[in-house]
């Protein structure tokens, strides 16, 4: 084993962090890349294994803010390798990972039979990942998506384990402007990767294609980057192949904003008030035959009719997110999914409303 070689220009913090680490050996199948050096690095302190990276042509800022991502987003970046250290000394960018046992895309595509199906979950949570980096409050771009830099737990994959399915390694060597952040240059190198990934299946004849799931798929991975803008958009068609949904986004911190407010919009706000008045109103006037507090129920269940129906057909909270039919593209089901909701708001509150006599009956 050979000990971490001291490096020029840290400082005494950085110098006595890397000392920790001894280096084991080179990974082979990264030999002979003049860009980036891998290798396997043990912690002295704890014997555990890690990845040591020597980046050449990397901005080493885009390193610096992966490091803080949970940090500055409050939340964790799953499907980014956790980096321990970052530091140079001039000329090259060194650093220490979270060792991710799994092989890469590429070799899984040469060893293993992956399904149709397969393959577009891996590409969904590659999507999935992007969407993460994409939204952060300071937003990066990877550049250098490939067959080489996407790590697959294929185990996780098929549902035998509950960790992480899909990583995303080594974030563009070439370009240092990943923080002026192109979703479309993300889009185009996975519809490209996708698309290769797609010639091996086929010439290697290891998976039986489904007909019309493949003509989809191979729309997607052609037409994606004109047809994409948001990394959403992708999630949700690969999605409804395998008929997934995509993930929740986090809610933001005006959640709970009403409708009509949401944008600050100021002709929607005016809108939404006369909508808000005329629903009070027409509470108001309610003909019932009850008095007291009766009368003031059923009143507030016909408030609470209205009110669902506007959360409903505004996407309130995300209250049809959880429906898959009603995130996809289809208009029919989603007409229909609309008629049956609001047929359900409709039953829902008159038997709310006739409740009182229900019990009476009873």
């Amino acid at each position: 084993m050979v000990r971490y070689k001291t490096f020029k220009q840290l400082n005494s913090i950085e110098d006595l962090e890397l000392s920790f680490y001894e280096e084991i050996s080179e990974i082979p199948e990264n030999e002979g890349d003049l860009a980036t050096t891998v290798s396997y690095v043990k912690d002295t302190r704890d014997g555990k294994l890690y990845i040591k990276k020597e980046l050449l042509n990397t901005d080493k800022a885009v390193y610096q803010e992966l490091l803080r991502y949970e940090e500055i987003n409050e939340k964790k970046l799953p499907g980014v390798p956790k980096l321990l250290t970052i530091t140079d000394d001039g000329n090259k960018l060194y650093t220490i990972e979270e060792f991710i046992n799994c092989p890469t895309l590429h070799s899984v595509m040469e060893s293993q039979a992956v399904t149709a199906e397969e393959l577009i979950a891996i590409f969904r949570e590659v999507c999935i990942i992007l969407e993460r980096l994409h939204k952060g409050k300071n937003p990066i771009s990877h550049g250098d998506i490939s067959s080489r830099n996407i790590l697959v737990n294929m185990e996780a994959l098929r549902g035998n384990t509950k960790e992480q399915k899909v990583y995303l390694v080594d974030f563009n060597r070439a370009n240092k402007n990943l923080f002026k952040v192109d979703i479309s240059e993300d889009i185009k190198r996975i519809c490209q990767t996708l698309r290769g990934c797609m010639d091996t299946l086929v010439l290697k004849s290891i998976t039986e294609i489904d007909g019309a799931l493949w003509q989809e798929l191979k729309v997607i991975a052609k037409n994606g980057p004109v047809t994409y803008k948001t990394d959403r958009q992708m999630i949700t068609d690969l999605g409804r192949l395998i008929n997934k949904r995509a993930p929740r986004t986090e809610m933001k911190k005006n959640k709970y904003t009403l409708p009509g407010f949401r944008t600050k919009k100021l002709w929607k706000s005016f809108i939404a008030i006369i909508a808000y008045l005329f629903m009070f109103v027409v509470t108001c006037y309610m003909d019932f035959d009850y008095d007291g507090i009766l009368g003031f129920y059923g009143r507030a269940c016909g408030f609470g009719m209205m009110a669902t129906y506007i959360s409903w057909f505004t996407n309130y909270l995300g209250v049809r997110d959880k429906y898959s039919w009603m995130t996809g593209k289809s208009v029919v089901k989603k007409l229909i999914g609309h008629i049956i909701a609001g047929i359900a708001i409709f039953g829902f509150w008159m038997i709310m409303m006739i409740l009182p006599d229900l019990l009476n009956i009873i």
